[in-house]
């Protein structure tokens, strides 16, 4: 219903949300559940994973909703991820409508590698080609660029139809791999390859209705991925360095940084923390969604923001 009146008020775009509200946990400051519209017949929502902007765009938002102290640059607000148990730190710089962050994963405990691979294996085949499942937060199932054929950066970076088929196949076959439905967001598709010294490059296709960069949950799963022994970025990884805590992900739609700290790269080692910098939210303004006037907190002349990046 909401999303109905959002699509025929010029917000078809607006496909990721989230449900925010002040954390009773001492410990963090904003609980934070994701949601992300898949369009269809009928349309659905998936509450799987989480998803690093829509986690900044909320800080940004509970500030404007004096939720939270202004944030400034020794600001470090730290939200609850119901939907994946993650604890996420933000690092804050600029102004109050556009702000620049960095985001922290604390794992505590911390968690095994053995644990990031939702099947036990490191690699295994699907769809005729071998592939590596992985999820830190979201799911992913990796596949080297090279298999099809992408030999360089600009060829993986070409947004070729046919390529895209064959993620979108792959992605099916990993979905039905794992239990769940072939029309869903999870497990995400990406293609990598190591083209450059110290860096991967990546092409994943985005969830139904996106077209941004790799989010930072997304770029942690592949750090977390290239330090696991026997996985396919592990093994991308080591062609160009032997460096564990520290990856360069180059994408479409620009670059990130990640740095983990973890024990090795064993099953057994342990995955602490992952940071990725940056990300920037501007706010757009507020919005009352009026399907969810009897629901909401506030009153009826009192409109509740959401920020879009």
């Amino acid at each position: 219903m909401a999303r109905d009146w959002l699509a025929d008020h010029h917000g078809a775009d607006i496909t990721t949300i989230a449900m925010i509200e002040p954390s009773a946990d001492p410990h963090a400051d904003l609980d934070y559940q994701f949601a992300q519209y898949l369009p269809g017949t009928p349309p659905r929502f998936s509450l799987r994973g989480s998803c690093g902007h829509s986690i900044l765009s909320s800080v940004a938002v509970a500030q404007r909703l004096a939720w939270l102290p202004r944030l400034d640059t020794a600001s470090r607000p730290r939200v609850n991820v119901l939907n994946t148990g993650d604890r996420v730190e933000c690092e804050v710089d600029g102004t109050s409508r556009t702000l620049t962050f960095a985001m922290e994963f604390a794992y505590q405990p911390p968690r095994r590698l053995r644990e990031l691979l939702p099947t036990g294996s490191p690699c295994e085949e699907l769809d005729g080609v071998p592939v590596s499942l992985v999820s830190a937060g979201n799911p992913y199932v990796f596949v080297d660029a090279a298999g099809l054929g992408l030999d360089d950066q600009e060829a993986l970076f070409a947004d070729d139809a046919a390529v895209r088929r064959r993620l979108t196949g792959i992605r099916r076959a990993a979905a039905r791999r794992l239990g769940r439905p072939e029309g869903g967001v999870f497990p995400k598709v990406a293609a990598v390859g190591q083209y450059q010294y110290r860096r991967l490059a990546v092409l994943a296709l985005p969830a139904p209705g996106r077209s941004a960069p790799l989010p930072p949950a997304d770029a942690i799963t592949v750090a977390a991925a290239a330090v696991i022994d026997g996985t396919i970025p592990q093994g991308l990884a080591q062609r160009g360095w032997s460096r564990l805590d520290e990856l360069v992900v180059d994408t479409p739609g620009g670059t990130s940084v990640v740095r983990l700290t973890v024990s090795g790269n064993t099953a057994d080692d342990t995955l602490t923390r992952a940071s990725v910098r940056r990300g920037t939210v501007r706010y757009d303004g507020p919005v009352f969604l009026e399907p969810l006037r009897d629901l909401m907190f506030a009153p009826e002349d009192v409109p509740l923001p959401c920020a879009v990046r």
